[in-house]
């Protein structure tokens, strides 16, 4: 299982960069190349390059992110893996939902927390009628850095949100 792990995320990575017209984009070239010549951690921009939220029925999936973010996602189906890819442009991090042996939904989990904009109370208005459950509203952060919630999505995934209003 281990091995095929390994394989499926080696698709993905050439999947994603097939999916960006097999050319990477100028910053992400830099970035790579930056990041074999100079492993200093105090150079990186983020700590996350790739995210994969699991899913058992992919098309519930995407649209289930879709309704709540209001974006287009690109699904892809291969031979043992089918994958929704969140836009990429402008993105320093790739978000991919991915159905496949080995990715199992979990509210266990360490959550991955997706910005919310400007107020994240807008996105989690949308979670419970897209087929999602709202575990933690949105809450100020005790530092006062902004806000955040958590929520279950239509997967059964444990998911954040994150907002400075």
């Amino acid at each position: 299982m281990k091995g095929t792990n390994i394989k499926l995320s080696m698709a993905l990575l050439a999947l994603v960069i097939v999916a960006c017209n097999g050319k990477p984009k100028p910053e992400l070239e830099k970035q790579q190349t930056d990041a074999t010549q100079n492993q200093n951690t105090n150079d990186m921009k983020s700590y996350v390059s790739i995210f994969e939220i699991p899913a058992t029925d992919i098309t519930r999936a995407i649209n289930f992110y879709e309704h709540i973010l209001g974006l287009k996602i690109e699904k892809f189906e291969m031979p043992e893996m089918e994958m929704g890819i969140l836009p990429y442009e402008e993105q320093l991090v790739t978000g991919v939902i991915t159905k496949g042996e080995g990715f199992q939904p979990s509210a266990d989990g360490t959550p991955i927390y997706l910005n919310g904009g400007d107020n994240l109370q807008t996105i989690l208005d949308k979670v419970e009628a897209g087929g999602g459950q709202i575990m933690v509203p949105k809450t100020p952060h005790a530092d006062g850095m902004g806000f955040f919630a958590l929520f279950i999505d239509s997967e059964g995934n444990k998911m954040g949100l994150h907002s400075p209003n």
